[in-house]
């Protein structure tokens, strides 16, 4: 029987994949990882999703993250759009940079969550990477140093003891024990093809590509104002709205990040969350 396609909720926790295409090294620098490490970042920033765990490697990704309002399918086109533009750029490189789709299993038992944040953290050491463990590209020592900050680590160290000390003994415990595969992993075939087709309609949902300079003519073109007074410091009121619509749908199509915007049109990166907050809830109103 076929799976039905995913179902998002707020607070839904999902072990994502992603790797490169062809199984290639898009990740083989140490540059490439903290680049898609700050895109993660940004992400979570823009969408306040929480994160777990994660490790980089040099050819695929290991996310354990917990949604909002946001669903998975969006943050993930975001986040691997953004890497792609990156790394193509930087290789003088064109076309897929990843696998045509990530996996992302649905994680409903909270009391399963230590056993993935293990198996994430495990990776190098099952690739026989020096350092093992103490891997730099996974969130282990955010765990051992119990430090907040890109992953959310009080949430995990509280369910296994009240006392700081002691959830971190516990989970290195935890962690320097053998995890072949978690069960989610162990599915079939059909499932893995249903996966596939579920993932399709997810993107179908999502806001068709295009690039700055084609928003910039949407806008000018739906919006009747010229170019010069849209990406400058012309306050008609007519051209302010015009702006703040080029904001908005740049940063939802995953075109800038709240930075580029704010840096783009000097203004603050506060100004920038208003001006979506005001935006998006005016949608939500039709």
């Amino acid at each position: 029987m076929a799976r039905k396609p995913r179902v998002h909720y707020e607070g839904a926790v999902y072990h994502v994949i992603a790797r490169g295409n062809n199984r290639a090294s898009v990740f083989g620098t140490d540059e490439e990882k903290q680049k898609y490490l700050e895109i993660i970042s940004d992400y979570k920033e823009r969408y306040g999703f929480q994160l777990y765990a994660y490790v980089v490697m040099d050819n695929h990704v290991h996310l354990l993250l917990q949604v909002g309002r946001i669903p998975l399918a969006k943050i993930m086109q975001g986040v691997q759009q953004r890497y792609t533009q990156y790394y193509n750029w930087q290789q003088k490189h064109s076309g897929h940079v990843f696998e045509q789709r990530y996996k992302a299993f649905l994680c409903e038992e909270e009391s399963y969550l230590i056993t993935l944040i293990c198996y994430i953290h495990q990776n190098p050491v099952r690739a026989n990477i020096q350092g093992g463990i103490d891997y730099r590209w996974s969130s282990h020592h955010s765990y051992v140093k119990k430090a907040n900050g890109l992953v959310n680590v009080d949430f995990i160290l509280r369910t296994l003891s009240s006392n700081v000390e002691k959830a971190i003994e516990h989970y290195l415990d935890l962690v320097g024990r053998t995890i072949d595969k978690p069960e989610h992993k162990r599915e079939s075939e059909q499932e893995k093809k249903d996966e596939i087709i579920n993932q399709k309609e997810e993107d179908k949902k999502i806001q068709p590509e295009l690039t700055w300079k084609q928003l910039v003519w949407k806008i000018v073109r739906e919006e009747q104002v010229s170019q010069e007074q849209l990406v400058g410091k012309c306050r008609i009121r007519q051209v302010v709205a015009a702006r703040k619509r080029l904001i908005y749908e740049a940063i939802e199509r995953n075109l800038m990040t709240r930075r580029e915007i704010a840096k783009l049109f000097q203004i603050d990166p506060a100004n920038i969350t208003r001006i979506c907050q005001q935006l998006m809830g005016g949608q939500n109103e039709k």
